[in-house]
């Protein structure tokens, strides 16, 4: 079945609505940039590696990185070119929904044969993935592709096998479930699958060769950084499917009314079922994924389409054409209007959250450079953009994606933590070893992951690092913010041992989120109860500055002054003390004293001296401490 124009122009209003909505949503994941940098890195001579000298597979988009350095190597921006490609698979996947509605439904009906289609061309989340520099859409345009050559008992399947497993390793079990429903389907050994599958799996051997030999495993990296079984798995990925199936899977109509029908489905619509089904139980054992916008489920949109269409046509089977006409009709505008308007907020939430935060780490990057000249190295858990913009320096990935100690030697997970993260894997020792000049945590100062809360049980990183900030300000938040990092300023010495209680880091955090609220109240009782969680340890200098921050807010000056000068005589390092100092000085009338504390804020943090000015001047001002 080929398309032809007349074909094509009645996809063309599904067409034109995909291409709006991505350019709607038109913007660069960040972790693309991880793939990015593997490619400047090769282009500049130093093999394909994220950092210089290790030789990681920090990415899951193999032959994606190798199509880019390609059309990089000829002079192409291979990052514009990524979007460009991924837009162009996005058209790819109308097109495809359209071919296999055909092999399922036959051309009689034309309204609900173009359905699908549609319902795929209004889909956000593909629009949102296609041209956000990531392998998405290519990798599902391959997978459905293969899924149509099945359906055909067509030998390009090899073709669209090979293609989705050198993009990403789920290209593999593509090519596994195709395996078991060709053996369900016949009752007997899947010769057509299994025969295109082989052939694919030979012609895979040199791109298994160079990954042995170059990196030394087969799977990339990220497998086992992300790799687990448990309970909180299971539930991120329940959560995950629960919310596609009310945003574009209409509740799992498609998924159930198929089995209503079930003796009466043709063997190809009983393949997409199968499919379809397997492919979702993957995604919920997998946990889904940490990008929220139903990224995993872009190579089903078309299935769960065809699905939805032929439950239509079995329910209307026997209504007269005229009555079917208006009802099927009626239901085509429900379901376009829903695919619409349910994941309308949620992808737009996320995608003006990940634009500010791509613009926020990139502004980090470029402030450590303009106020570091040497080679400084950095330990977060984001890495994307960041890693891309400090091309050169050694990025440790805290959640272990690029780094295989953290991703393979793991510290075990901490009894009692509480996260909401995926990604549990960490190894705060290896980290601290390495002694990198900079960590930077996910949300500022507050610990959210694994990885950075494990940190602060560590005496080594109390000991050894303070924040320093830099301001920035975006589009969002146009009167600007601060965004901090951990610097390095003692050498890491000492056992490499976690002796804090978990509680006081939970504790911490809940104080800093009620800070951040404006609740000081609240605030301070978290941290009095981190406070007893030290019992006969040292306590951590910057929950004793929340506590004197809260109380300077609440305008119990004399406890909060008191608080500061103990801070700043146990660690003079610590500059958001001096600054708070630095402001009760001005508001008290001490020069000599204000005098004292900017120079120790203009040698910690020279770049910000200036606004630390205009800020405190602008607060006093207003009346804010009185």
């Amino acid at each position: 079945m080929r398309l032809s124009k007349k074909t094509i122009l009645l996809l063309l209003p599904a067409l034109l609505a995909f291409s709006f909505l991505a350019y709607h949503f038109n913007f660069v994941q960040d972790d693309a940039y991880i793939s990015y940098r593997y490619v400047a890195n090769y282009l500049n001579g130093d093999g394909l590696v994220y950092n210089i000298g290790e030789r990681v597979e920090g990415f899951t988009n193999f032959a994606w990185v190798v199509w880019l350095l390609l059309f990089g190597s000829l002079g192409f921006d291979y990052i514009l070119l990524s979007q460009v490609i991924g837009f162009t698979f996005g058209l790819g996947i109308i097109f495809l929904t359209y071919l296999i509605t055909i092999e399922v439904l036959g051309e009689k009906n034309k309204l609900l044969s173009l359905l699908p289609s549609y319902l795929v061309g209004l889909n956000m989340s593909l629009a949102y993935w296609a041209p956000a520099g990531l392998e998405t859409a290519a990798f599902a345009f391959f997978v459905m592709f293969s899924l149509l050559c099945f359906i055909r008992r067509s030998y390009w399947l090899i073709f669209g096998l090979l293609m989705a497993v050198w993009i990403r390793p789920e290209g593999g079990l593509t090519a596994l479930l195709l395996l078991f429903i060709e053996s369900i389907m016949n009752k007997g050994i899947p010769k057509y699958s299994l025969t295109c599958g082989i052939t694919a799996f030979v012609l895979s051997l040199p791109f298994i060769g160079f990954k042995l030999f170059y990196y030394g495993s087969i799977l990339p990296n990220p497998f086992y950084a992300k790799t687990g079984i448990g309970i909180a798995q299971l539930s991120s990925g329940l959560e995950y499917a629960v919310r596609y199936l009310y945003h574009y899977g209409f509740f799992g109509i498609g998924l159930l009314l198929p089995l209503i029908f079930y003796k009466k489905l043709t063997s190809s619509v009983k393949t997409i079922w199968f499919f379809t089904i397997l492919y979702f139980l993957y995604i919920i054992l997998v946990g889904g994924d940490v990008l929220k916008v139903h990224r995993f489920f872009i190579p089903l949109l078309g299935t769960f389409g065809v699905l939805i269409v032929i439950s239509l046509s079995y329910l209307t089977n026997d209504i007269s054409n005229k009555n079917k006409t208006m009802i099927v009709s009626l239901v085509t505008i429900v379901l376009l209007t829903l695919t619409v308007y349910l994941p309308y907020k949620f992808v737009s939430t996320y995608n003006d959250r990940e634009i500010l935060f791509t613009e926020k780490m990139r502004l980090m990057a470029v402030n450590m450079k303009d106020t570091d000249s040497t080679n400084f190295s950095v330990a977060l858990p984001t890495i994307g953009i960041f890693g891309y913009e400090l091309i050169g320096h050694d990025i440790i990935d805290m959640l272990g994606l690029t780094d295989s100690t953290i991703a393979r030697h793991a510290e075990p997970e901490i009894a009692g933590m509480e996260t909401t993260w995926k990604e549990r894997k960490h190894n705060s020792a290896y980290i601290l070893h390495r002694e990198p000049d900079y960590i930077i945590f996910s949300t500022g100062i507050k610990p959210s992951a694994p990885a950075e809360k494990a940190l602060l049980l560590y005496p080594a990183f109390m000991e050894s690092y303070r924040t320093i900030s830099w301001y920035y300000q975006t589009f969002s938040y146009t009167e600007g913010s601060l965004k901090p990092a951990y610097k390095k300023v003692r050498p890491v010495t000492g056992e490499l041992s976690p002796i804090y209680p978990i509680a006081y880091v939970d504790y911490y955090k809940l104080g800093l989120e009620n800070a951040s609220n404006n609740d000081y109240q609240k605030a301070l009782i978290q941290f009095n109860l981190a406070f007893k969680e030290f019992k006969n340890l040292p306590p951590y200098l910057y929950l004793a500055h929340q506590k004197a921050k809260c109380h300077m807010m609440l305008q119990d000056h004399e406890r909060a002054q008191n608080m500061l000068n103990s801070i700043v005589k146990q660690d003079s390092l610590i500059y958001e003390a001096h600054w708070d100092l630095y402001t009760y000085a001005m508001l008290f009338n001490q020069p000599e004293k204000a005098e004292i504390h900017m120079k120790w804020l203009s040698k910690l943090v020279p770049w910000y001296v200036e606004r630390i000015k205009e800020n405190t001047a602008t607060l006093l001002e207003r009346n804010q401490i009185n």
